[in-house]
């Protein structure tokens, strides 16, 4: 495996490879064995050096090599914290994309013809455009979700609509069969959902499938009893107007869950001390161990095992999936 994506050139690897083989071979030694001369290999050297991988003797004319565990180990934290922080800086570029949109379309106007109706065919076209409207939806999505528990390819498709709904605040309720409710994977799916912040209720009557967006546009099947066969987007307020009544009265009829969200989310904070939220939330700012040792009053030593403690809590391999996943879970 390379070593590109931590910032080795593929000289500065093959070099240092063979400091790990030899450490006690110098540069001229270096620059034989691979061909350039002692120039380059000190360069390459110096740069080891820089990434934290390479320590110069006192002397200055010798190395010395510190474990990869620990200085391949740190290199990748590093790199990882630069990620989260450019996920945030990239998230928050989204605000700006509406502005731009508005320079940029002009309204078109509907044909009579079509009564403000597009007909879609197909699963694939149905989620490709229910991705592109999710993209501008502001302010609420009301849906209903007929049929048992769904599959694990279905959940997983649904997800990233979801997160996106929940990062932006926008106001999500949902009605589900309760049958949903005796399957594990899609309890436990409802669950995130709830701790997210989406109000979920359950039906025991028939339900009819729609999903409504800023209560303008309304997404129903062509054929409810087969919903792969394609969906109609519906624009014309008129009709909008009757799917948003017929939400809301099913709204009215269905059930709460038997959990809430205060309940999971007292319960799942209740799994983290203080101390281990604050820990959580230096990790997620990208304070150095240093830095976070300092802050919350102990050693960096304690500091690490407990970072190492509350990635496996979290089931994350890495710092920068703890942090994540303890956004997700609403620890942070």
């Amino acid at each position: 495996m390379s070593l590109a994506d931590l910032g080795f050139s593929t000289q500065d690897e093959s070099i240092y490879r063979s400091l790990l083989r030899n450490p006690s071979v110098g540069v001229a030694e270096l620059a034989g064995e691979h061909g350039i001369d002692e120039a380059a290999a000190a360069e390459n050297c110096a740069k080891l050096v820089e990434l934290g991988v390479l320590k110069y003797d006192r002397d200055g004319t010798g190395f010395t090599v510190p474990r990869p565990s620990a200085a391949i180990g740190q290199l990748i934290e590093r790199r990882e914290e630069e990620l989260l922080r450019l996920y945030r800086r990239a998230s928050e570029s989204r605000f700006v994309i509406e502005e731009l949109e508005a320079l940029y379309r002009k309204p078109e106007p509907v044909e009579p013809t079509d009564q403000g109706v597009e007909r879609l065919t197909g699963l694939e076209a149905v989620r490709d455009r229910l991705e592109e409207l999710s993209f501008f939806t502001r302010t609420s999505v009301f849906s209903i979700q007929p049929g048992g528990p769904q599959s694990l390819e279905s959940l997983e498709a649904s997800r990233p609509l979801d997160q996106r709904g929940i990062r932006r605040g926008v106001e999500m309720r949902v009605i589900h069969e309760a049958s949903l409710l005796e399957d594990e994977l899609n309890r436990a799916y409802l669950r995130e959902l709830v701790m997210g912040g989406v109000k979920v209720r359950v039906s025991t009557q028939q339900l009819e499938r729609m999903i409504i967006m800023d209560e303008q546009v309304a997404v129903v099947p062509v054929d409810p009893s087969n919903s792969r066969r394609g969906a109609l987007i519906v624009h014309n307020p008129g009709l909008v107007a009757g799917f948003l009544d017929l939400f809301h009265r099913a709204w009215q009829d269905a059930e709460e869950l038997p959990w809430s969200a205060e309940g999971e989310q007292d319960a799942r904070l209740a799994k983290i001390s203080p101390q281990d939220k604050r820990i959580l939330e230096l990790l997620a700012s990208g304070c150095t161990d240093e830095t976070s040792a300092r802050e919350v009053g102990v050693s960096v030593r304690h500091l690490r095992r407990t970072i190492s403690r509350l990635m496996q809590e979290l089931g994350a391999n890495s710092r920068f999936e703890a942090g994540v996943e303890a956004a997700r879970r609403g620890w942070l």
